[in-house]
């Protein structure tokens, strides 16, 4: 990423409007860096006008908002309300917090490019009439419908018209036909999972419609309950994060918690969050330590929480630190088999 620096780019004797008004054009994201100078800066509020107005007409996210002060989120520009805002502090950390997210928007933005159906797409007739009839929410129908995909398995495991069928997600401008698309992809996921390998749900999840990463994440959910060797780690550790849509993160997080115990690094993921500079996030990866410790307590670690527990405390995150305090007690009261529990 090549950031646009007024001190860098404006030389002497050149026009600062004109200057300015050409980087605001050919930046890819605005960074507004939220504070109570920032909301006394006439410069700040000329800039930030016009990168909404660019929003709105180019339709896709291009102002990323991070409070870098105590200023309460309340104040944010009527404009920028409807925006997730996120706190970060005004140093090399926060700094590196803040690079990701745009990273992270603008890769979003060419995955979101790359899958849009091109003007080419071309419906195919077998999968029109399998679609036809399903309705929306008809397990049996989607089921049946599945089954008849499944059975053009060829002998080597390839399966032509499931490929055409997951060119439908992303068709676009019918809703309706998506899910209908979808429940019968989770029904194939069923009954032959062999078809569902990690290219399909890396599709899947990197699809900018939540339905379909809502899909991926439920399918994953299934295969940690059955085939937790199957899930792919991966692609569940960015479908869990917390402020995805919760009808995709939620799946994701109970693939991840029902992996545990047969994969018990898996557990990582969650500590490790307990570390991030997001108090949201913290909060969210120790209410799913709470839960392991509510099913499965026995695998967790009381040493490993303890010293978590104190360093949240040392943080004052209390709420995050009352998760894991009860998580913790829950732990302490199970006795723990050292080593293999059976052999010889």
């Amino acid at each position: 990423m090549e950031p646009w620096i007024d001190t860098a780019r404006i030389s002497v004797g050149d026009d600062i409007f004109d200057t300015l008004g050409d980087g605001l054009k050919a930046s890819d994201v605005f960074v507004f860096l939220l504070s109570n100078a920032a909301l006394q800066s006439g410069w700040v509020e000329r800039e930030v006008k016009f990168a909404a107005k660019r929003q709105i007409k180019e339709n896709h996210i291009l102002i990323l908002p991070f409070i870098i002060d105590e200023t309460p989120v309340e104040v944010m520009p009527w404009f920028l309300a409807s925006l997730n805002v996120r706190r970060v502090r005004a140093d090399a950390l926060g700094a590196a917090e803040a690079a990701a997210a745009a990273w992270r928007a603008l890769q979003a933005r060419i995955t979101s490019a790359a899958s849009a159906p091109s003007a080419q797409f071309q419906r195919d007739a077998r999968i029109d009439k399998l679609v036809a009839g399903v309705k929306f929410l008809d397990r049996e129908a989607a089921a049946a419908a599945a089954i008849e995909i499944v059975k053009a398995t060829d002998p080597s495991g390839r399966n032509d018209l499931f490929e055409a069928l997951l060119s439908y997600q992303d068709y676009p401008d019918d809703h309706d036909l998506l899910m209908r698309i979808l429940s019968i992809i989770e029904g194939c996921a069923e009954l032959a999972p062999s078809l569902i390998d990690h290219r399909v749900l890396a599709r899947m999840s990197d699809n900018p419609e939540f339905s379909v990463r809502s899909s991926a994440a439920s399918i994953c959910m299934n295969l940690a309950q059955f085939a937790p060797d199957r899930a792919p780690v991966d692609i569940l550790i960015r479908l869990s994060v917390h402020d995805e849509d919760w009808y995709v993160q939620a799946p994701a997080n109970a693939a991840l918690k029902a992996m545990a115990r047969a994969l018990p690094a898996v557990l990582q993921i969650f500590l490790g969050r307990l570390h991030s500079t997001d108090a949201d996030e913290r909060e969210h990866a120790a209410h799913a330590l709470w839960e392991v410790a509510e099913k499965e307590p026995e695998i967790l670690d009381a040493e490993e929480l303890q010293r978590e527990l104190l360093r949240l405390r040392s943080l004052r995150d209390k709420e995050s630190a009352h998760y894991l305090a009860d998580a913790l007690s829950k732990v302490n009261q199970v006795t723990h088999a050292s080593g293999y529990k059976y052999g010889i």
